[in-house]
């Protein structure tokens, strides 16, 4: 009876612990968001007049293309909030705001803030028939702890770019069933005794 609860109580915990992070959503080209933050922070890319999506594919040497970053206060009062961006390496910015930028919103408010970029010239420098994907993810910060982030990925080079795995809620659920598979079976070989 003692190892049939204790297979129980492994059981609980195990949900629990992985409820814990069900709140929090993402996916490798875009946002990961933690719903009772408050905030709500977007990012997405397109070329200049382009559609702004998550993934921009075609990039070529010299292209410029543009970040938006729509960031939104959900709350009932006005808050101040900073937002950081630091490109990696393979870009460099080219026009628009910084790296850090702080913005204060009213209460539920929004605003748009664009960043103009472009993949650094040394990417393409003797390079032929290849592409690479980046992904590039801002953070949202109130009184230094991160409340929200966005990704949006650019691909560069010759041809098409591949698509990624997605990611996600379906890794819990494996893990879930790994835990009670085992759970099952201690249950069982302890029954059987």
């Amino acid at each position: 009876m003692k190892k049939l609860m204790f297979a129980n109580l492994i059981v609980i915990t195990s949900v629990l612990a992985l409820n814990a992070n069900a709140s929090c959503s993402g996916s490798y080209y875009g946002s990961s968001s933690c719903s009772d933050s408050g905030f709500d922070l977007t990012k997405r890319v397109s070329f200049k007049d382009g559609e702004a999506k998550q993934k921009l594919n075609g990039v070529k040497k010299g292209d410029v293309f543009k970040y938006t970053f729509k960031i939104e206060n959900k709350t009932d009062e006005t808050k101040t909030l900073k937002l950081i961006d630091n490109l990696p390496n393979e870009l460099e910015r080219v026009g628009g705001i910084g790296f850090t930028e702080e913005v204060t919103l009213g209460k539920k408010s929004s605003v748009k803030l664009v960043m103009e970029v472009k993949v650094k010239d040394s990417e393409f420098d003797n390079k032929k028939d290849f592409e690479k994907c980046v992904v590039n993810t801002a953070q949202l910060y109130k009184d230094g702890a991160k409340k929200e982030s966005s990704s949006a990925t650019v691909c560069y080079g010759e041809g098409v770019a591949k698509s990624l795995p997605e990611t996600g809620p379906n890794d819990i659920f494996a893990v879930v069933g790994l835990v009670l598979a085992t759970a099952g079976i201690v249950i069982r070989r302890s029954i059987a005794r």
